[in-house]
């Protein structure tokens, strides 16, 4: 369909051609905001703007184009970032995002993601060689390209945890791994109740989550059997002072679903075989911090496929769905749609092939889905397919009239082998350092 149908025909679409439309357009504003850029980059290397008599090329689009200072110097920026850069020689010189500038041509991604990357870029010490900026930047064009700006600025946050873990000296990191940064200020009111602000490190913070998250979920009000009227705050606030109590009254507390900390080892079957001498896990923190987890945890042993599959659980004392569960969230790692940044632990398994039809309650046929996209796939056109263990989501046609299988690789958002040897998990919503800050009353 042509993108030049006039607005008084709008209104005689069908519902499915004016969703076809809508893509149409915003696939052409971004093809045509490229070009922008392109001729943006263009008028910066000739210094067109100091030749016509303004300050420079951000003050001559802002009087010509007539857009704001803000605006005018972001387009230079993103300009000179996707763009060639003049060289002694004459000759242009590559961008040092021109894969970025690719995907916005190509219009897979919008001036959001491009933001979003060439902040991020900006910030990259000058320690990551090129391969692995390379490398990075690859990864978060795929995430753009199945993800909104929002989730791509908090990947880029870990993103930004994980460079500064990697250029921090050894001496300073072993320093970070005996006093982890934690800190707590209390103060008390004269009515006996406290209020407290404070940070966690990582391996706390992770620990206080999986704590809070099975407490501090909504109820029904006990009075009236309706809503909880509590706030997310007071409810956190209640499952802090359950944790309290639960510590003031025995040794033991309980951790998630009521087991104690689980930890999932990997191993592929080529390192079970003994091809490997050394087996990589995937538990966040130094190793010295897995070998202590590992003296007061489960030990939950995975076999993975050559392409990451688990093809065996081993079974603990509890009940199957627990170990299911494990399995999932060591091969979804989350939400499994595309583009979905939700962790495990606000996810539901959802069975591909319905129970109701039959549908069998194994590995095989569970996938990973976070309440929102859980009720996406039960009222819409999205589908659900297995392909080598692991699933892929086919779009709507009026999305895509291909259908094309779409897997997840947000989750995956850490940079790549470089920096797997110093395994470490940092959450959305934290800072670039991975800790969480609280403000709030002591209930």
């Amino acid at each position: 369909m042509s993108t030049t149908t006039g607005a008084h025909e709008m209104w005689q679409l069908p519902d499915e051609e004016l969703t076809t439309f809508l893509l149409a357009c915003e696939e052409k504003l971004r093809r045509d905001h490229a070009e922008m850029l392109g001729v943006v980059n263009e008028v910066e290397r000739r210094g067109l703007g100091r030749t016509l008599g303004f300050k420079d090329t951000a003050a001559m689009l802002r009087e010509t184009l007539r857009v704001s200072a803000r605006e005018a110097t972001t387009r230079v920026v993103h300009a000179c970032a996707t763009g060639p850069s003049s060289s002694p020689t004459g000759v242009p010189q590559p961008a040092s995002l021109a894969a970025t500038g690719q995907a916005l041509a190509d219009g897979l991604i919008n001036r959001e993601h491009v933001q979003a990357i060439v902040g991020l870029s900006a910030t990259c010490p000058a320690a990551i060689e090129p391969g692995n900026r390379a490398a990075d930047e690859a990864i978060l064009i795929a995430l753009a390209a199945q993800a909104a700006p929002e989730s791509l600025r908090a990947a880029g946050r870990r993103l930004l945890a994980y460079w500064a873990d990697y250029t921090t000296p050894p001496d300073e990191r072993r320093r970070r791994e005996l006093y982890p940064s934690r800190r707590l200020h209390i103060t008390h009111r004269s009515d006996g109740s406290s209020r407290f602000a404070g940070e966690l490190d990582p391996a706390t913070t992770a620990v206080l989550d999986g704590l809070l998250g099975p407490l501090a979920k909504p109820r029904l009000d006990p009075e009236t059997e309706g809503p909880d009227p509590r706030s997310a705050a007071e409810r956190r606030g209640d499952a802090l002072a359950d944790i309290l109590e639960l510590a003031a009254r025995c040794d033991d507390l309980a951790v998630q679903g009521g087991e104690r900390a689980v930890m999932i080892v990997t191993v592929t079957l080529a390192e079970l075989e003994g091809r490997l001498a050394d087996a990589l896990s995937t538990i966040p923190g130094s190793l010295d911090e897995l070998r202590r987890q590992a003296c007061e945890a489960k030990v939950v042993p995975a076999i993975l496929g050559t392409d990451g599959q688990p093809l065996h659980l081993g079974r603990t004392t509890r009940l199957a769905t627990p170990a299911q569960r494990h399995a999932l969230a060591l091969r979804d790692k989350g939400c499994a749609h595309p583009g979905c940044d939700r962790t495990p632990k606000w996810c539901t398994a959802h069975h591909v092939i319905p129970w109701s039809e039959g549908g069998p309650t194994d590995l095989s046929n569970l996938v990973l889905l976070c309440p929102a996209h859980h009720r996406l796939i039960h009222h819409s056109g999205w589908a659900i397919r297995m392909r080598d263990g692991i699933p892929e989501f086919l779009p709507p046609s009026w999305l895509d009239p291909d259908r094309t299988p779409l897997r997840n690789h947000i989750h995956d958002a850490a940079p790549p082998r470089h920096r797997q040897t110093r395994p470490r998990r940092f959450h959305y919503g934290r800072t670039a350092a991975g800790h969480r800050h609280t403000n709030a009353p002591v209930r």
